[in-house]
């Protein structure tokens, strides 16, 4: 077959010689838009790169105009004039170079027949002409190939068979996979009714069980669209016309394997760094927490730690060393560096700027608390209104069980504006204090009056014998002398009870003397002492 470049002389001469030299240039236009594109030199201006595919098999690139033809027309000419090949027992595929004027190819020839042209320019980067055409004859080679065994009967028929005999075995694996799961999920039910799993009296067996149950689930889903994705694989291998898509199936599998291994290699470095750094951490957070642990003890003295903040101090060390730690292992933490993270990473430290004005306040005042020595567990305390013992010196707020045993909760914050009396920091040796008062007419002798009182206290029990009750004299008022009486207890939660055993004592002492308790105020003396009847519990009678 004569190249192009030599029959255009010869079409050139005989259109010459019939309607002369300017009907030659016109005919050589149709001729070129009647026939497959001649092969031409590259166009200065270069368009995008467009992969010419039939059946999904990459024929050509083309990226350059020719005269009127867009690269998207020579693309559309290009898929065309492949399926239009006729069939044949043999395929004899050749790349003859042509010129035409200012444009330069070579056309692809197939048993002798012109089928399409190549431009230079066509090539990709960093790929010389003569590669690239090399590479047009082999996928155009691979096409014949594909499309000669796919109008071949009987290896049709085999891959038919093939794929039905994958999709059984597809089927009975998706099967195996759903009974393995219910018998999982059998098997961990039975294990949470005979396991127990206690945290802080949280029964957490069946969060566990939750959890395990949705990790089954995710493992079975996770195991049938891997099936699923093999199997869909293996059938497109079986038929010529699919098994472009199956590479690329194949090829995405391995990408994305590969750049997960990748990453994972990559990232390698980075972790044993974290893993180093927070192992740092943990052996300076351990040697602080036994330090501070024998001081708490008392194994250990030091001048600017005692047992009562050695406690704090461990935890405030402590947060700092991995908060430190922290800061430094982030730059090695994998994906840091992305934009997804850092945007998380502004969220949580939004988050935390808003929420930190209150918590800051709480830590603050706990740290105050337990700095300022105001008060420790097991102290009996009074804050504003709540009078108790001290159960927890808390991070973010203290606990008071009050002598009502009621639980109060009070905010640490609250703390740096509250005063608060320590009842059982002075008074270790001597009990707590508690007191009652009464007031006695003038016309008792005070002698008599601290007698009774003192006769009243003896008589109760939950006193301290040392250091003994003592009567005071706290004031002379209008009508009659105000007397308080002083006793130490050593349980301050039974200070309630032991006062109103004590005002009973006295109660009785005082009307067994014949004494006026002049508490409830009068305008003038009463002819009688106001004394208590004599009383008569019920079902018995009087003597």
């Amino acid at each position: 077959m004569k190249t192009f470049a030599r029959m255009l002389p010869g079409l050139g001469a005989l259109w010459l010689g019939v309607v002369g030299l300017g009907f030659l240039g016109w005919c050589v236009a149709a001729l070129a838009e009647t026939e497959s594109q001649p092969p031409a030199t590259p166009s200065l201006a270069h368009a995008p790169n467009i992969e010419v595919k039939v059946w999904g098999v990459p024929i050509a690139n083309v990226r350059m105009q020719y005269q009127n033809l867009t690269p998207q027309d020579r693309a559309d000419r290009i898929v065309q004039q492949v399926s239009e090949i006729p069939v044949a027992p043999e395929y004899d595929i050749q790349i003859m170079p042509a010129r035409e004027g200012k444009y330069e190819g070579a056309w692809v020839m197939v048993n002798a027949h012109r089928v399409f042209g190549l431009l230079k320019g066509d090539e990709p980067d960093n790929v010389s002409f003569d590669e690239y055409s090399a590479l047009v004859k082999e996928q155009l080679m691979l096409w014949l190939e594909r499309r000669a065994a796919q109008k071949n009967p009987e290896l049709v028929a085999l891959a038919v068979f093939y794929s039905l005999l994958a999709t059984l075995v597809f089927i009975a694996a998706a099967y195996l996979v759903v009974i393995g799961r219910r018998r999982l999920l059998m098997l961990l039910e039975r294990r949470s009714k005979a396991h127990h799993l206690n945290l802080a009296g949280i029964h957490l067996m069946p969060y566990v069980q939750m959890l395990m149950v949705g990790l089954v689930r995710l493992l079975m889903f996770t195991i049938i669209a891997l099936f699923s994705y093999f199997w869909l694989t293996y059938v497109l291998y079986q038929f010529p016309y699919t098994i472009n898509a199956a590479q690329n199936l194949t090829h995405y599998i391995v990408n994305l394997l590969g750049n997960v291994g990748g990453s994972m290699l990559a990232s390698v470095p980075d972790l044993l760094m974290v893993v180093i750094i927070f192992w740092l951490a943990s052996v300076v957070s351990g040697i602080i927490k036994n330090i501070f642990q024998r001081i708490e003890s008392g194994r250990l003295h030091s001048d600017f730690f005692d047992p009562e903040t050695a406690k704090a101090t461990r935890r405030v060390f402590a947060v700092l060393v991995w908060i430190l730690a922290l800061v430094i292992a982030y730059p090695y933490i994998p994906g840091s560096d992305t934009e997804a993270f850092k945007g998380v990473s502004v969220f949580i430290g939004l988050i935390v700027s808003l929420g930190s004005a209150g918590v800051v306040s709480q830590l603050l005042g706990g740290l105050i608390v337990v700095y300022s020595r105001a008060f420790q567990p097991g102290e009996y305390v009074k804050i504003d209104d709540y009078e108790g013992i001290v159960s927890v010196v808390g991070v973010l707020s203290t606990k008071i069980k009050t002598i009502r045993n009621e639980e109060v909760t009070i905010p640490n914050a609250v703390l740096l504006s509250a005063t608060s009396t320590n009842y059982s920091r002075l008074s270790k040796d001597t009990g707590v204090y508690i007191s009652t008062a009464i007031t006695i007419g003038y016309d008792t002798p005070w002698q008599q009056v601290h007698h009774l009182l003192l006769t009243a206290a003896s008589k109760t029990e939950g006193l301290r014998k040392t250091p003994a009750p003592e009567v005071r004299q706290t004031a002379l008022s209008d009508f009659y002398v105000e007397y308080r009486l002083i006793m130490f207890v050593d349980d301050p939660m039974q200070k309630l009870p032991i006062l109103s055993t004590v005002h009973q004592q006295i109660q009785d002492a005082f009307a067994e003397a014949q004494v006026q308790i002049m508490s409830p105020h009068f305008e003038r003396q009463p002819e009688t002492n106001v004394l208590p009847g004599q009383w008569t519990p019920p079902g018995k009678t009087a003597e």
